[in-house]
This record gives structure tokens, sequence and C-alpha cells, in this order.
């Protein structure tokens, strides 16, 4: 579930910890394994049982970008892509498969301004 606005950019999720309402810029990542999604977020980690694409859905136009099968990344976070590995500014390193690496390299790109919505 989301609430509008860019500043109140909140979402309500049924963590394995209790119904919880995070603020977008504070979710650094997510990570599926194994029908589990781990929030990585500037207070800690938060665990759910849900599909990722579903937690896509919840947070589209929030300026996340799905990088792998198993991860859901908030661009706020990126420090740099190359060679196929996405750099956060926390200093983690995520692969990003050839598949998706022109896509993810566009949408950052979009993201920081350099391309037009229309051109992606």
């Amino acid at each position: 579930m989301k609430e509008a606005g860019r500043e109140g950019r909140m979402v309500r999720f049924s963590f394995v910890e209790g119904d919880t309402v995070l603020q977008a810029d504070d979710i650094i990542y997510i990570e599926t394994n194994k029908h589990r999604n781990f929030f990585h977020t500037q207070k800690g980690l938060y665990r759910i049982y849900r599909k990722l694409g579903d937690i896509e859905e919840d947070l589209a136009g929030m300026d996340f970008v799905r990088i792998h099968q198993s991860f859901l990344v908030n661009m706020q976070y990126v420090d740099r892509i190359s060679s196929y590995v996405m750099r956060l500014t926390t200093g983690e390193e995520l692969s990003v498969p050839k598949s998706r690496y022109q896509h993810v390299k566009k949408e950052y790109s979009r993201y920081q301004g350099g391309i037009p919505q229309e051109n992606v």
C-alpha cells in the first residue's frame, strides 16, 4: 500500500516482525532468498513472505530497479554501475546479470537525469 506525496513516500508492509510503515527512501534494497524477502533499510532488517514481483509493484514509481531475479534496489543508494556490478553507497556490491545490465544502466541514467523517459 502506497501513500501519496514524494516527501511522504510511505509504504506499509506486514513483516514477520509485524505491520510496519517505512519511508521508501529508507529502503536500501530488497533481497529474496527461498521465498523470504529481506528489506535492508537504514533502520535495520525486515523480513516478509511475499513475491518480489508484488513488492516491486507496491514500490512502482519510487525509483527502485530490479537488477536481478533476487534484488530490487533503491537507485538513491547506487554509487555506480560498471562491469556488471552495482556498487552501493553502503559499500556493498551486487551483481547485475548480462541479460538485465543494459536496462539497469538506462534506468539509472534516467534516474540521474541523463535519459528522457520516452527513450527508456
